[in-house]
């Protein structure tokens, strides 16, 4: 036996225990990479890098207790031999954290090659390490004289992969894996400064820090790789764990028992005496696990991958990112990686984990996954005895498909959200590992519903946000609150939505000469000009009902701006029905009244198109007659297009008229009476001569209707247009109060007479 491996070369030493820190903290990393699953490359990689550390941290752990020199510089000169291995291994494990170590595998396994030349060089000669020197209570190697050739290729091999984990960590767009990859490349940093110890090889240091840098270094490897999830684990094995905690206390004991023994042992003693506290305190683990089982449960790694899988697909909305993530977790469970199917919401359309559309020859059948939605459990390429025999051929076109060997099916609800399909062979998912697979599918299942139950909610959302926005524009076009007086003609009206926007609208527009003439501002006298108020009802409610009112207002515009106070109201109702046509799709259909107030002529020129007759109120000695303005015509944007008659009506001074849409009449009360045209004629009729004006008729049908619903909601849209034309002597000065807009209230209250 050569003397460096016989008992008398080394000493029990406390100092030992510091420096145990770092072995102990790569046997956790590499204890991980063998443990958990996934990422081979990745995992690989970090092993090897770890194992090429150990040496050096295992040597300054041991340096301590040695008591030969020869002892002494044979470990060093395997340390110093290992480092420039560390540094190619790192370099690769920099390059797959950033996804590109299949483009550079090249010149990380020619770094690698290099590297093992100077393992043959460092260990059998003394190029790098020549000796070594004894320190404060350790040994530490003295440089050789191609030592600082070994420094300058272990940088040069390790600056490729540090730079470019650094572009990529610093450069790239804020996310998780960005600050992942920073954390990795602090972790790289603070590793490597553990070269600063060749400094003692030449005399220049007295402290050793490389292995406090390598063990930290380390934990923080760990933390980026498997805490932050670049690895994508955090249901985190207790095996590692438990093994550095045995490893820990094993040695503290074991230095414990040696130091109090006195004179060193033979080197198979000192062995026995170190397993067998490796033993006690195994046993001692073992028995608190034991006694505290009962309170902590008995759940498995299995287990926390599911309740990983759970925690953390409530933070994603997206299928392809769920899909993704339960692929990971599954793999990590069963050690195989399947692919995910998710069926369309919309239609009978199946996509992969990544978004991608799946043609119909690789989508599944709507006959099979109706038939898989159904029965729960996995389903074999190999054992289809309990499938149907019409669904046979269709099973085996999608195993087929896929190169699969086994599928789950992913359901809830009774609905079919995706497929677990399982690579061939499907030999290895059986048992707990199938188990394991259909409880993951039941819990992919669930967070598919509920990313599709936040995805509806923010779609409803956006919606309520485009209705208040499309409220809003309406309400802007329609005319303001108020009385609105032109030279003889007053006008007042209110627009009243049963949703957030309307399928109803009104205006009054002033004819003047042409497009040159300025429009007047609200409640402006204009003088005696012919007046165009028209009111009109589409169908339906919402958004698409308030886009046609829009088209409906803008057409009125243009041809008062074309027609001015020769505007025809055939020209008018034709451009009116063009624009709900083109609006409605020919699926939206729109009644209008359109008439043109002429003070001067004293009569009223009006179209109907399918609405609601307005009424003239005409005060006669105590009593008040009513004229319906009747015309004929069919709703715009229904059927084919016909021509506009225009009527004629004269006016007398006093006269007022009310104009209204369906939704006045047929405004139901709780049992479901509605108001009616005959309930409204009577209302007018019983209006105090006297008092007639157009904002107390206003105020007092509106109150009327309001109280028939008697606190109802509406069930329609509630438009009311009243208008008066007064004597040719009668001008807006002669009542300003009357002509505010600012004080309404002005206006008497004259509803306790008029329904007396």
């Amino acid at each position: 036996m050569h003397e460096w491996w016989s008992s008398v070369s080394y000493e029990p030493h406390l100092l030992s225990l510091l420096f145990a820190l770092a072995p102990a903290a790569m046997l956790v990393v590499i204890a991980y990479a063998f443990v958990m699953r996934g990422a081979p490359t990745l995992r690989g990689l970090l092993l090897c890098h770890c194992a090429a550390l150990l040496p050096y941290s295992t040597v300054m752990m041991v340096s301590p207790a040695i008591a030969s020199p020869v002892t002494a510089e044979r470990l060093f000169r395997v340390a110093a031999a290992f480092i420039p291995l560390a540094g190619a291994t790192g370099t690769g494990l920099q390059l797959a954290l950033i996804g590109r170590y299949q483009r550079y595998r090249w010149l990380v396994w020619s770094f690698a090659a290099s590297a093992m030349v100077w393992i043959v060089v460092g260990i059998a000669t003394d190029a790098v390490v020549d000796g070594a020197r004894r320190m404060s209570g350790f040994w530490y190697a003295r440089a050789g004289q191609w030592g600082w050739l070994a420094l300058l290729h272990t940088l040069a091999i390790t600056l490729p992969g540090v730079v470019t984990l650094g572009h990529v960590a610093l450069t790239s767009q804020p996310s998780s894996e960005r600050r992942q990859l920073r954390a990795a490349l602090i972790a790289s940093f603070v590793t490597y400064g553990g070269i600063v110890d060749v400094a003692l090889a030449y005399g220049v240091a007295i402290v050793p820090v490389g292995w406090l840098l390598s063990a930290t270094g380390s934990m923080l490897l760990v933390r980026a790789l498997v805490i932050d999830d670049l690895l994508r684990v955090r249901a985190i094995d207790t095996r590692p764990p438990r093994l550095a905690v045995y490893f820990v206390a094993g040695a503290l004991l074991g230095w414990i028992v040696l130091a109090s023994v006195a004179g060193p042992l033979p080197w198979p003693l000192t062995t026995l005496v170190l397993v067998l506290c490796f033993l006690a305190v195994r046993i001692s683990v073992a028995a608190v696990g034991l006694i505290t089982r009962g309170a902590r449960g008995s759940r498995g790694s299995l287990d926390r991958l599911l309740d990983q899988l759970v925690e953390r697909a409530r933070e994603l909305t997206a299928p392809p990112a769920i899909a993704q993530l339960a692929i990971d977790i599954i793999e990590l469970g069963v050690g195989v990686r399947p692919r995910v199917l998710l069926a369309s919401p919309d239609d009978w359309g199946w996509s992969t984990q990544t978004g991608e559309r799946l043609d119909d020859a690789r989508a599944p059948d709507p006959l099979l996954a109706s038939w898989l939605a159904e029965r729960p459990g996995a389903v074999f390429a190999d054992d289809v005895e309990a499938v149907p025999s019409d669904l046979r051929a269709l099973l085996a076109q999608l195993f087929a498909g896929h190169v699969a060997g086994a599928l789950v099916p992913v359901s809830g609800a009774d609905e079919m959200l995706g497929l677990v399909l399982v690579p061939a062979p499907a030999r290895r998912v059986r048992g707990l590992a199938l188990g394991f697979v259909s409880r993951a599918a039941e819990r992919l299942a669930a967070a598919l519903l509920h990313a599709r139950l936040v995805l509806r909610v923010a779609e409803r959302a956006a919606l309520a946000r485009e209705v208040e926005l499309a409220a809003t524009v309406q309400a802007e076009l329609l005319p303001g609150k108020g009385l609105h007086v032109h030279g003889t003609v007053t006008v007042v009206g209110s627009w009243q939505p049963a949703t957030r926007c309307a399928g109803d609208f009104w205006t009054v527009t002033p004819l003047g000469p042409g497009p040159a003439e300025r429009p007047p501002a609200a409640g402006e006298p204009t003088g005696d000009r012919p007046l165009l108020i028209v009111i009109g009802d589409v169908t339906g409610h919402g958004v698409a009902s308030a886009m046609v009112t829009a088209a409906a207002l803008g057409a009125c515009d243009v041809c008062v701006r074309r027609g001015g106070v020769a505007l025809d109201l055939a020209a008018l109702i034709a451009a009116l029905d063009a624009a709900v046509r083109r609006v409605g799709g020919g699926d939206l259909a729109m009644t209008c009244f359109a008439a043109i107030l002429d003070p001067v002529a004293r009569e009223i020129r009006f179209v109907s198109c399918g609405h609601t007759a307005p009424y003239v109120c005409r005060p006669t000695g105590q009593a008040i007659e009513l004229h319906a303005l009747v015309g004929r015509g069919n709703p715009l944007g229904a059927g084919p297009p016909e021509a506009a008659r225009v009527q004629r009506r004269p006016l007398e001074a006093g006269d007022l008229m009310v104009w209204y849409t369906d939704g006045v009449v047929e405004a139901q009360d709780p049992t479901g009476a509605p108001f009616g045209d005959r309930r409204l004629q009577h209302l007018l009729k019983k209006l105090d001569r006297a008092r007639l004006t157009p904002l107390v008729v206003h105020d007092l049908v509106q109150r009327g209707v309001a109280a028939h619903r008697a606190g109802r909601p509406r069930g329609d849209d509630e438009t009311l247009v009243v208008a008066q034309l007064g004597p040719a002597t009668a001008v807006s000065e002669a009542e300003p109060e009357a002509v505010s807009e600012a004080e309404p209230e002005a206006e008497p209250e004259a509803e306790p007479e008029a329904v007396r």
